[in-house]
């Protein structure tokens, strides 16, 4: 055999013989990677000075109370009383009128007489006060109801500190005790009133709590101290069985 027909043996580790770099030929990845690096960046977008559009405000929500519009009871009674009646407004289906203190009693007695109102359930009386309202800083409120007329009517009568409201239980005989326990958490007093005292308090309870100048820590005290006798209790607790709870 000639040294021309003589076969060079393959490498046992099976790599294959590397390009020589002299070739002149490039590999893809490495002619991508010039390409991308030829290529210029994008301009960057300049800073703007313009401000940032303001936000859309919040969307009101709907009131849920109105006037009273379109109903012929409620349209009698003011035409009855005129400027007494200062406020007709429905929230939620409750149907409330605000009536001047002087024609608080006429107008109760009115729904309660009257062939077309027929309320003849107090099914509650109480007041709210409100401080910052000069010359109004309570409200007296009447929750009135119509068995035979299946209704509801709330009223509303504003006070000044201190003035009083003419009493409902003489028409309503439930109202007694409930315009007692308004005097006794605010302090208003009702004209007219057979039997006006405190309910759910002792006579002499410092101040009214419903107000909202109360305050709400140790009132109590007052009272306590001055109606209930304390005494010190001294006892050996060596006596005391701890485990069970029996004296040895």
């Amino acid at each position: 055999m000639s040294d021309e027909e003589k076969v060079t043996p393959p490498d046992p580790s099976g790599d294959q013989p590397q390009q020589s770099e002299t070739s002149g030929e490039k590999s893809p990845q490495s002619a991508k990677t010039e390409a991308s690096a030829d290529k210029p960046a994008p301009p960057r977008a300049a800073p703007s000075d313009k401000p940032s559009p303001p936000k859309a405000a919040p969307a009101k929500k709907p009131s849920i109370t109105s006037e009273i519009a379109g109903d012929p009871f409620i349209d009698k009674i003011k035409e009855t009383f005129g400027l007494a009646i200062t406020e007709a407004v429905q929230t939620l289906g409750q149907q409330i009128l605000r009536v001047n203190r002087d024609r608080y009693l006429e107008l109760c007695g009115f729904l309660h007489d009257n062939e077309t109102a027929r309320f003849d359930m107090c099914t509650d009386l109480t007041a709210s006060h409100w401080p910052e309202r000069s010359g109004q800083e309570f409200e007296v409120v009447l929750l009135l109801y119509s068995t035979p007329n299946n209704r509801r009517i709330r009223i509303k009568a504003p006070l000044a500190d201190g003035e009083a409201c003419p009493s409902v239980s003489g028409i309503w005989a439930g109202a007694n005790w409930m315009e007692r326990e308004t005097f006794d958490m605010f302090g208003i007093k009702f004209d007219g009133h057979p039997d006006l005292r405190r309910i759910l308090l002792p006579e002499d309870w410092p101040g009214h709590p419903l107000r909202k100048e109360y305050p709400i820590e140790y009132r109590d005290n007052e009272w306590t101290d001055k109606h209930i006798e304390y005494r010190e209790v001294d006892y050996d607790t060596s006596l005391i069985d701890v485990k069970y709870g029996e004296r040895k």
